[in-house]
C-alpha cells in the first residue's frame, strides 16, 4: 500500500484506512472541496501549489465534492459561455473535462484516497445522465493502477490504528470523520458556523465533521462531556471544519451571479490535517491554508499586498 497505509477498504458509504503506528509515526492529509477545477475562475496556480506541497508532505488527498464546475453543458440551465475556459469549448465538453482533469491529477494519483460528490456533479448527473466523479476515478485508476474510491454527497471516513508500542501494544483505536458537501445558502454572517451546533447533535459518533459548499473556512473545536461504558467520566473534542475551495466567484465585484446575490469575496484554499502518535494516543491537528481571492477582472495578487498611493500623494 502507498506511503504509510496498510489497507484501504470501502463498504457502502464508509471508507476505511488502516495504519500501524509506533513512536514517531505521523501522517498528513490534504482536505479539499469546491475546487471547480474546470472553471475560468478556479485559482489553478494555488491548487497546483497545494498539490505539490502534498507531494512534499507525503499527504493523502481527500476531496468532498465540486471538484468539477461543469456548468456549461448543453442542457444545464446555469450555462454561461463567459464561464467556460477556451480549451473546453468543444462538442465533447464533458469527455474532455474528465480527460484533462485526470491528466492534471495524474502526478498525485497514488496519494488520492477518495473523491466525493458535490451539487455540481449531481446536477450534471441529473441534467446529462453522466457521473463525472465515477468517470474521473475510473480514468485515473485505469491509467495508474490505483484504487481511488468514490464517495457520496455525504459519508464517512474511518482512520483505523494498530498501536505497535507504548504502554499497550496491540491496542486498536480509531478516528471517525463525517464528511458532507454542504447545503444552504451563503450564510454571510455566520459563514455556516451555526450548522456546527446542529451537526454536533445528530452526529455524536464523529470525531471530525467536515463540510464544504459555501466557500467559507473555519476550524472549530467543540468540547464534550462523555461517560464511558465503564462509568468513567471524561471529555473530548469534536472538530468541525469547513474547506473553502478555489473558485473566485466575486471577481472584481462588478458583475456575475455572486455579485448580484450580494455575496462577499470568499477565501480560497484548503485545510491540512495531521495525525500523529503521541503519549499512547493519536493527536489531531488542523492547519488552514488559505489566501484572499484574486480580483480577477481588475488584476491583483491572491493573498498578497498591493501598492497604492496614499491620499496625500503628489501624483494625480
Amino acid at each position: 500500500m502507498n506511503l504509510n497505509m496498510m489497507k484501504l477498504e470501502q463498504a457502502g458509504n464508509v471508507t476505511s484506512m488502516w495504519f500501524d503506528v509506533k513512536a514517531g509515526w505521523e501522517q498528513w492529509f490534504l482536505l479539499r472541496s469546491d475546487v471547480h477545477h474546470d472553471s475560468v475562475r478556479c485559482a489553478r496556480e494555488l491548487e497546483t501549489q497545494h498539490l505539490l506541497e502534498a507531494k512534499r508532505r507525503k499527504a493523502y488527498i481527500l476531496d468532498a465534492g465540486d471538484l468539477f464546475d461543469a456548468m456549461q453543458g448543453r442542457f444545464d440551465p446555469r450555462r454561461s459561455m463567459d464561464e467556460l475556459r477556451e480549451e473546453y469549448r468543444r462538442n465533447d465538453y464533458y469527455d474532455f473535462v474528465v480527460r484533462d482533469t485526470a491528466e492534471y491529477l495524474s502526478p498525485y494519483s497514488k496519494q488520492i484516497i477518495m473523491l466525493g460528490r458535490g451539487n455540481h456533479e449531481t446536477a450534471v448527473l441529473k441534467n446529462a445522465n453522466t457521473d463525472l466523479t465515477d468517470r474521473l476515478a475510473y480514468a485515473i485508476n485505469s491509467a495508474h493502477k490505483t484504487d481511488i474510491k468514490t464517495g457520496g454527497y455525504g459519508g464517512w471516513v474511518r482512520f483505523m490504528f494498530n498501536l505497535r508500542d507504548g504502554k499497550q501494544p496491540g491496542v486498536r483505536t480509531s478516528i471517525r470523520m463525517k464528511y458532507f458537501h454542504g447545503a444552504g445558502a451563503d450564510a454571510p454572517v455566520t459563514r455556516g458556523v451555526i450548522q456546527t451546533n446542529r451537526q454536533a447533535v445528530y452526529l455524536p459518533d464523529a470525531t471530525i465533521v467536515w463540510n464544504g459548499h459555501n466557500h467559507s473556512n473555519y476550524v472549530i473545536p467543540i468540547a464534550r462531556e462523555r461517560l464511558s461504558e465503564k462509568g468513567t467520566l471524561y471529555s473530548d473534542i469534536q472538530w468541525h471544519i469547513r474547506t473553502p475551495g478555489y473558485k473566485q466567484d466575486y471577481g472584481d465585484g462588478s458583475k456575475g451571479w455572486a455579485v448580484e446575490k450580494g455575496q462577499s469575496p470568499k477565501p480560497i484554499g484548503v485545510v491540512w490535517m495531521k495525525l500523529d502518535y503521541f503519549s499512547d494516543s493519536i493527536r489531531i491537528k488542523f492547519e488552514p491554508d488559505v489566501a484572499g481571492p484574486e480580483m480577477i477582472d481588475a488584476g491583483g495578487y491572491a493573498g498578497g499586498a498591493r501598492f497604492e498611493y496614499s491620499d496625500d500623494s503628489e501624483y494625480p
